[in-house]
């Protein structure tokens, strides 16, 4: 029996960007951490389906097409999941999926899409698609820290009253007219970054870790984690961020 459960939503249907790094992200930093782990698909066919049964659920970038199904069939599970998030268990959520979340997702054509109505946020699907870096610094599980990767946007997310999750120093973000990118709800995340953002930011991976634990009730082991090579990776990461940054800047 695995003593750290992580559910992966929907892995067949919302897969627009890949993202299974950031599950084996969890399920690496979980070990390390001291825990046997297991990693389960839930999908349309999933029976009996409780979010508290696990320590940490995980939602990639999904089609907006497909947001209808994902969201009547999560629908019945809708207070479970708030339970899940308002009891301290983290919900990652990346990409476009974060509007499916949200009230109303408005689509390019006109037509409209109710999403779970967890968070009271909404989404605008533009007519182009935004592709660049995003750059910025959070606060997680009382740590400070800079996250990095890529940000493939197709709408601006309004987050109302929402905490955004970081602060942005370089990119589009929720909607390219503030600093603000993503949603942070106790420590659920929901966030633009893609990449996998838990492979390239361990930092943020193993503090979900600890954050999931805690929720859970679960003893995690006081682990010194080696990132040295992934902070080297990320020092020349962030240097061409802030280059390109500095180019724009010069051009204007």
């Amino acid at each position: 029996m695995s003593d750290f459960r992580i559910g992966w939503l929907f892995p067949d249907t919302l897969f627009l960007h890949g993202e299974r790094g950031n599950v084996l992200a969890l399920a690496r930093y979980a070990e390390l951490s001291g825990f046997s782990h297991s990693v389960t698909k839930i999908d349309f066919d999933t029976e009996n389906f409780d979010p508290l049964d696990f320590d940490v659920l995980f939602a990639a970038s999904g089609e907006i097409s497909s947001f209808p199904y994902v969201r009547d069939w999560l629908m019945p599970y809708k207070d479970r999941l708030e339970e899940f998030i308002e009891n301290g268990h983290p919900l990652i959520v990346t990409g476009t999926t974060c509007g499916l979340f949200g009230e109303k997702i408005f689509r390019s054509d006109g037509t409209e899409i109710e999403g779970l109505g967890i968070l009271h946020s909404s989404m605008a699907e533009r007519g182009y698609i935004y592709g660049d870096d995003v750059l910025f610094k959070c606060r997680y599980n009382d740590v400070d820290m800079e996250i990095a990767g890529p940000q493939v946007s197709m709408g601006d997310l309004d987050i109302a009253d929402e905490e955004p999750f970081g602060e942005l120093e370089y990119g589009y973000g929720n909607t390219g007219r503030d600093r603000q990118e993503g949603i942070a709800r106790g420590y659920s995340i929901f966030t633009n970054t893609l990449g996998p953002m838990l492979v390239h930011c361990p930092w943020l991976t193993a503090e979900i870790i600890r954050a999931a634990a805690w929720a859970s009730g679960k003893p995690c082991a006081d682990t010194v984690y080696d990132m040295e090579l992934e902070k080297k990776s990320f020092e020349l990461k962030k240097k061409f961020i802030v280059s390109k940054q500095t180019n724009l800047t010069n051009c204007k």
